[in-house]
């Protein structure tokens, strides 16, 4: 009799743990951030240089939770061995990378997305919106007066004088750019291709140059990432998209362009995350606490940022600081300059790709 209860019980919490409901990601994502491998190292950290503040910010944070992890940002610096990019990685990137790492794989993962904005200077058009076409022809040069019909059409209540289009550029290459012009191409039918650089009636060395100077410029616009333009105080265009869902540059609407990306987890330990466009959200990507219902659309226009590290080298710090980037605190600290957060979902399986020391039990309720 005994062995039969026994038996009988057993049963009974077989079927109560697969009926016990996986925990949502937001819970997974907590409990995941939890765990935190703390150690002692000084941290070499390669980046591009615009990312000097937000890397400060993740410093102190890091060195508050683990006191001994001293973290340098050095972009440029050969000699480290973890990297945060401001595109999706190419194969020639991660090839050059991996020479850093000649005893150990590169792990990469999603780190943070950079919304792309088209920025103008026309007195009276705050708040102007713009949809794939408008920003095409602005872009490809069919549109040549502010007072264009098309931009008339969607801004009813504006009245539009004549003021001539004046388009700047930047030699400095932007994934942000390259979402820009591929939504503009492939939703709004602009005859220029796709790229991650726009040459203007002006030009300057940087995006930052670009945004600096466009207050001089009027009738003037770039394609600059949102950051860029919110410390230069710049006008920044509404977005229409879909079904003339009209879009503020918001963070819930640019954490939700994010989830418009494609994610590659072909190898298990890199992780890729395309550029979005066209506000069409993957629910299944997209954070959970945000209502599809109130939010329809994502910002149409956002590139990814990755980071990279070595597994094993001779900096012990290097894959900490990487999983410390896609940590709460770390996306906070990419937050403050524009920047968007990555989704939960898309940040779980971004734990999972940079390899986090999790417990077997909260591995095995993580989708992957």
């Amino acid at each position: 009799m005994m062995n039969l209860k026994l038996a009988s019980a057993g049963i009974a919490l077989a079927l109560l743990t697969a009926c016990t409901p996986p925990l949502p990601p937001e819970v997974l994502a907590g409990q995941a951030e939890a765990t935190i491998n703390c150690v002692s190292a000084n941290t070499i950290v390669d980046g591009p240089a615009d990312l000097a503040d937000n890397f400060f910010l993740m410093s102190d944070s890091l060195t508050a939770v683990c006191p001994e992890h001293i973290s340098t940002f050095s972009p440029g610096d050969e000699s480290a061995e973890v990297m945060i990019t401001d595109n999706t990685p190419t194969a020639s990137e991660i090839s050059l990378f991996n020479r850093r790492c000649p005893t150990s794989e590169v792990l990469i993962a999603p780190a943070y997305g950079i919304p792309a904005t088209l920025s103008l200077q026309v007195v009276g058009l705050e708040g102007l919106a713009l949809d794939a076409r408008a920003i095409g022809g602005l872009l490809d040069g069919t549109i040549t007066n502010w007072n264009d019909p098309i931009i008339q059409d969607l801004n009813p209540d504006f009245q539009l004088d004549s003021v001539p289009v004046i388009k700047l550029g930047s030699s400095q290459k932007s994934s942000a750019v390259l979402a820009m012009t591929t939504w503009a191409h492939e939703v709004g039918g602009s005859k220029l291709e796709p790229t991650d650089v726009i040459s203007g009636e002006q030009n300057f060395d940087t995006l930052y140059d670009l945004a600096a100077e466009m207050f001089n410029i009027e009738g003037s616009f770039g394609i600059v990432p949102l950051g860029t333009a919110v410390i230069n105080g710049l006008n920044v265009a509404n977005m229409v998209v879909n079904d003339g869902d009209i879009l503020v540059p918001e963070p819930v609407y640019t954490m939700r362009g994010i989830a418009t990306a494609e994610i590659d987890r072909t190898n298990p330990n890199q992780m890729f995350a395309s550029i979005g466009y066209g506000g069409k959200v993957n629910e299944s990507l997209s954070d959970p606490l945000i209502d599809p219902s109130n939010y329809k659309s994502g910002w149409p226009a956002v590139g990814v940022g990755h980071v990279m590290a070595c597994e094993s080298g001779n900096d012990a710090g290097a894959l900490p600081f990487a999983r410390f980037v896609i940590r709460g605190e770390g996306q906070g600290a990419l937050e403050t300059s524009g920047f968007a957060r990555i989704p939960l979902p898309i940040r779980l399986k971004a734990i999972l790709a940079l390899k986090t020391p999790l417990s077997q039990e909260l591995l095995d309720q993580i989708p992957d």
